[in-house]
């Protein structure tokens, strides 16, 4: 087979390159790295200028690019509609050699994205138990013997696609279903955040405003995705061990007596119980530890275990910082809240010596290099807390869509 300089050319070459989609796409679980490898390697398999790879929306009716090379926005069409949507209606592959002569080619297309398309070889992505799933189309064959570089998809093309398709549609069929129990977890959890929440209605939106404090704290110090994660899911929960906590203790307005403060402090380590009952997924077992530690602080005074500085994880001196800074905006019946700009010199204040809210001579409480963090992304967004609301992806949560 003749091919494009660069682009595997030999039956040996095209073999081994299925085989490292097969293991790459195997070992992934989020949707969108997995097709946009899945798309970048199926245009390399098949000789195409580009590919795209099209999603089936049961709701309505409709198949849409999940991802395509060369797309900037998405366009859905109606199943059946388009060489795509023909495929995945008919349940068969299509090919087409000249795109402008054929019934199926939908020219709309090529009109909102300005590419002018030739050749296009779709083929239809079905379920284990053969519920359409979308179709994989790829486009323009690029030959070099042709005289504009641009020839017919081969019967060899078709069986490599097909073959992919096949073997892309379970690791996509499990990324679709780790993606919708992904959405009901976390739609789960803000309900669970809400309910503590509502124990205290002077603290209302507490949660949702600590979480997006962190969130934004821990994308602006680089931490990865991941981590980024263990800290929203930590932080959306980090209170949870309120729940234990008597109402008559929870909504005292004025001091705490000894026993009651006791009861208080005792949330977090409730947290750490509560939590660690969930079997949380791979990757996030240190949710419950993260979400307890957020009232240690740096000099071991904090609780529930009195850990010192790097004791603590990041994660949780990132929620520390949130926490505390969220508290000291928001007004309640007992006090003023404080514009963000006095609240993060606060932060500042507790990363060194000073004295406490009741007087008395402390060590450092809050990690500096944190709250720098949280003052230049405040600095950037000048100040404007409406950022962290939407940092929170309280609202896509709470109605169980992708963050």
């Amino acid at each position: 087979m003749t091919g494009v300089a660069g682009l595997p050319t030999t039956d040996t070459q095209k073999l081994r390159l299925l085989l490292n989609v097969s293991r790459l796409i195997a070992s992934r679980l989020e949707l969108k790295p997995l097709i946009e490898e899945v798309v970048r390697q199926a245009s390399r398999l098949v000789s195409a200028d580009r590919s795209t790879l099209w999603l089936y929306d049961h709701g309505s009716n409709e198949i849409y690019t999940f991802l395509g090379e060369g797309l900037n926005q998405e366009i859905r069409m109606p199943l059946g509609k388009g060489v795509a949507g023909a495929a995945a209606l008919e349940r068969r592959e299509i090919v087409i050699d000249d795109a402008y002569s054929s019934p199926y080619f939908n020219p709309e297309v090529d009109r909102q994205t300005g590419y002018l398309t030739r050749s296009l070889l779709a083929v239809p992505m079905e379920s284990h138990d053969r519920q359409l799933l979308g179709c994989f189309q790829a486009v323009n064959r690029l030959d070099d013997t042709a005289p504009d570089g641009i020839g017919a998809f081969s019967e060899e093309d078709i069986d490599v696609l097909t073959a992919l398709a096949g073997v892309a549609a379970v690791a996509v069929e499990n990324a679709l279903l780790y993606a919708e129990q992904k959405r009901m977890f976390n739609s789960f959890i803000v309900t669970l955040a809400q309910s503590v929440d509502a124990k205290d209605p002077t603290t209302s939106n507490h949660t949702m405003m600590v979480t997006g404090i962190a969130v934004a704290i821990a994308q602006y110090m680089g931490l990865s995705h991941e981590r980024v994660e263990r800290v929203r899911i930590a932080a959306v929960l980090h209170d949870y061990g309120k729940i234990g906590v008597p109402d008559d203790v929870l909504n005292k307005r004025g001091k705490l007596e000894d026993m009651e403060f006791m009861q208080m402090r005792s949330h977090c380590i409730k947290t750490i119980l509560i939590l660690s009952r969930i079997a949380f997924g791979r990757g996030l077992e240190d949710i419950p530890r993260i979400a307890g530690l957020h009232h240690e602080k740096l000099d071991g005074l904090g609780y529930p275990f009195g850990l010192k500085a790097e004791e603590i994880p990041l994660e949780s001196r990132i929620l520390a910082v949130a926490d505390v800074f969220q508290a000291l905006i928001q007004t309640r019946p007992y006090k003023q809240g404080l514009p963000p700009d006095q609240a993060l010199e606060e932060c500042w204040v507790m990363t060194r010596w000073h004295r406490d809210r009741f007087g008395r001579e402390s060590g450092p409480h809050l990690d500096a290099n944190v709250v720098n963090a949280l003052g230049e992304i405040l600095e950037a967004n000048r100040g404007q807390l409406e950022f962290f609301e939407k940092m929170s992806g309280w609202d896509l949560m709470l109605a169980g869509e992708d963050l």
